[in-house]
């Protein structure tokens, strides 16, 4: 029989290098958080404060990991352009994921979500006029869990300022020139969609994300 290894001591434990994946987790050589010089994410922490909820009933705020991590996602460089463009967030159970997965889906709906001009050498973000943001999945049943935090992130005002119709499976805003809703990520179902950006529930370990500016026949995990 192949003997269990030996527990490690918390001392030992303290002592492991941690191993990460992207740009959330790095530090600089003063050992502080390297952020990106240009980002988008700013104007949206401060967009999501003032129209989305907690689950308190209060502004909406994210943690200092998922505001690093939100920092980075809309990093853009000097012409504006997203320097990423597709990523994945893989935590524990538990974390959170489906709330952020929530918020950034409603940022992408009507959120600064997009590159618009410099201002004062920092980028302004806007709204996409038809955004068209996929919540994707085997199954719609698997979307149920992103899509039922959907009433409970929106705040009144959104709802006024945006016009929102909000449904199970599809959300609308601005007389339908916006839309969010929960879809199947197979090839048939997702053939010739034109979405502006799709989050990809798969199983609680992790949610892929991607933009695309084109056609594309399906989702493709990343």
């Amino acid at each position: 029989m192949v003997k269990a290894p030996p527990k490690l001591t918390e001392e030992e434990i303290d002592a492991l290098e941690p191993s990460f994946l992207g740009p959330t987790w790095l530090r600089g050589s003063d050992g502080s958080w390297k952020l990106p010089e240009h980002t988008l994410g700013w104007q949206i922490a401060g967009w999501c404060a003032e129209y989305l909820k907690a689950e308190d009933g209060g502004p909406w705020r994210f943690t200092r990991e998922q505001l690093r991590w939100v920092l980075w996602w809309y990093a853009v460089d000097s012409a504006g352009r997203f320097v990423y463009r597709k990523g994945v967030l893989q935590r524990l159970k538990g974390w959170g994921k489906d709330p952020l997965l929530a918020v950034v889906s409603l940022v992408e709906f009507v959120g600064p979500s997009r590159f618009s001009h410099w201002e004062s050498g920092q980028p302004v973000g806007i709204p996409h006029p038809q955004a068209w943001v996929q919540i994707a999945a085997v199954s719609r049943d698997q979307t149920r869990n992103t899509m039922t935090m959907m009433p409970s992130l929106m705040s009144d005002k959104l709802i006024e300022t945006y016009g929102i119709k909000a449904g199970a499976e599809l959300i609308r805003a601005n007389g339908g020139r916006q839309r969010l809703e929960a879809v199947t990520s197979s090839y048939r179902a997702l053939e010739g969609a034109r979405s502006l950006a799709i989050h990809v529930c798969r199983s609680q370990r992790n949610a892929p994300l991607g933009r695309r500016q084109q056609r594309r026949q399906n989702v493709r995990h990343h």
